[in-house]
């Protein structure tokens, strides 16, 4: 160690490095590194207390013998072993000579690293405990020297302080930029329809959906493609007690599977290349909130087990960071995959799979609901008007001709396929005319394919193509009877004269 009349000017120079950053991590490594490197100590560490947690000291930084942050000494309850006691007492404890002091329980340890002294600090700010500062030596200090490390362990309280501070401000600034962005994001989406519909189906959802909201469960959302998961996230958020809170939106199919991390718990300035500033992730974000997963089935299975992690015990780590963060937000995930046939493929993980599947939602597909169509067309072309176009309604024969469609694409595409129409049709009211041709992808060139069918054994072709086959017969003959009137061919086939349009269309008749 260096003699006392160097030790203030040492220390100096600690604390000048010290103070020049605001980072908390780069403030207490300066001062635990700077303690073993200017001051030859054996060893120098922090405990800090968390906001979250203030009756427990954590292992911050360490250097010298040991630079691990887990361990026997990791969690110290403050008022336990000779830490806590400095932390519950304010009041240092100094040993020239810890192998004869009782105090000193692990004499192996002191006796194998040639321990001398120890040399124990609270770090306070106010009335506030912030932490405790130790330094082990191999030779005697003497009382100058103890006095000295006091002053530094005074100043640096400051700036350990100041730098919690300075990040206090950053993560909140951050997380007004970020929350401000998703309100945008709102406030753009607010012209948009809600859940609309009376159907049996959806009225089963609905009913799921008013149980589970007041509650605190997990809740997964399954359906195909366009059937209104990310509608059924929002009602659950403003149903439930937490309406005041953020709702963070996260498409996990959207994100590269090398940023997947960062995006949902964020990273540490400089934790990887292209790190240049601390990132607040989804998570933290969400805090206080409702955080929806979308497309959870595509997230890789090393993410899954980091989610997992965090579900489980609530706290996060930022990439290429070491401080662990409380997180108190709902999940809600959605997907259109069979997670469990997922599960059985080593696709997706088992514990995950059941800490989500709570409370499982079946959305309905809008095949299952025709009977709902008119009236989403009608909130469909209020929406349309909303938002400057011309005020228009969909007439009988086309809400049939919609009907009698399966709609793979589900509710997304009746809004694509109404916005379309609404553009190309000339009066205020959208007929057949104005609809595009909705031939499922599944039978596309169907009227070749039929054709083809039909000279083939029946039983060599498929069921539906069978089918197919033997119902464009039945529209042709009724076309042939009624001299191609399309009313009396749609009374002879005991239809509407828009499904029999929809039918002339799919097989090209």
């Amino acid at each position: 160690m260096k003699a006392a009349a160097g030790l203030e000017a040492t220390l100096g120079r600690v604390g000048l490095r010290m103070a020049r950053s605001l980072d908390l991590d780069d403030v207490l490594g300066e001062i635990t590194r700077g303690l073993v490197r200017d001051l030859e100590a054996a060893m120098a560490r922090i405990w800090l207390v968390r906001p979250d947690d203030p009756g427990v000291l954590r292992l911050a930084a360490s250097a010298g013998l040991s630079e691990r942050l887990d361990g026997s000494h990791a969690r110290v309850p403050i008022g336990s072993l000779k830490i806590g006691q400095i932390a519950a007492t304010r009041t240092p404890v100094c040993s020239t000579d810890v192998l004869d002091d009782p105090r000193f329980t692990d004499k192996a340890w002191l006796r194998d690293n040639g321990i001398v002294t120890c040399a124990g600090y609270p770090l306070e700010s106010d009335d506030e405990v912030l932490g405790v500062l130790a330094m082990f030596a191999r030779r005697p200090l003497t009382e100058l020297e103890l006095d000295w490390l006091g002053i530094f362990a005074a100043q640096a309280s400051v700036a350990i302080q100041n730098a919690r501070l300075f990040a206090e401000v950053t993560t909140l600034t951050r997380r007004l930029e970020a929350e401000n962005t998703y309100l945008k994001e709102e406030l753009g989406e607010a012209g948009r329809t809600g859940i609309v519909g009376r159907s049996a189906a959806l009225g089963l959802a609905l009913d799921a959906l008013a149980r589970v909201a007041p509650t605190r469960s997990t809740v997964l959302l399954h359906g195909e493609t366009g059937t209104g998961k990310e509608l059924f996230a929002r009602a659950l958020h403003e149903q439930s007690p937490r309406r005041a809170g953020p709702l963070v939106r996260v498409n996990c199919a959207a994100i590269a599977p090398a940023l997947v991390e960062s995006e949902l718990f964020g990273h540490e300035k400089g934790a990887f290349t292209g790190a240049v500033q601390r990132r607040i992730g989804r998570f933290e974000l969400a805090q206080g909130g409702t955080l929806f997963l979308d497309e959870i089935g595509e997230l890789p299975l090393e993410a899954q087990a980091k989610l997992l992690r965090v579900l489980q015990e609530h706290e996060l780590e930022r990439v290429g960071g070491t401080q662990s963060i409380r997180v108190d937000a709902r999940i809600v995930a959605a997907t259109n995959r069979d997670l469990a046939a997922d599960v059985k493929a080593s696709r997706f993980r088992s514990d995950l799979f059941f800490r989500l599947n709570v409370f499982p939602i079946e959305l309905p597909p809008l095949r299952d609901r025709r009977e709902d169509i008119p009236l989403l067309a009608a909130a469909f072309m209020a929406a349309l008007a909303g938002r400057g176009a011309t005020p228009k309604t969909v007439d009988d024969d086309a809400l049939a001709y919609l009907a009698a469609y399966d709609w793979p694409g589900n509710v997304r595409e009746l809004h694509n396929v109404l916005e379309r129409a609404s553009i190309l049709a000339r009066t205020d009211r959208i007929g057949v005319g104005d609809l595009p041709e909705l031939a499922a992808p599944a039978t596309a060139d169907v009227a070749e394919a039929d054709a083809d069918d039909a000279a083939k054994p029946a039983s060599s072709a498929p069921l539906r193509e069978r089918v197919s086959a033997y119902e464009r017969a039945l529209v042709a003959e009724a076309l042939e009877r009624a001299e191609g009137n399309q009313s009396e061919a749609a009374r002879l086939l005991r239809t509407s004269r828009a499904t029999l349009q929809y039918k002339m269309k799919l097989y090209r008749l």
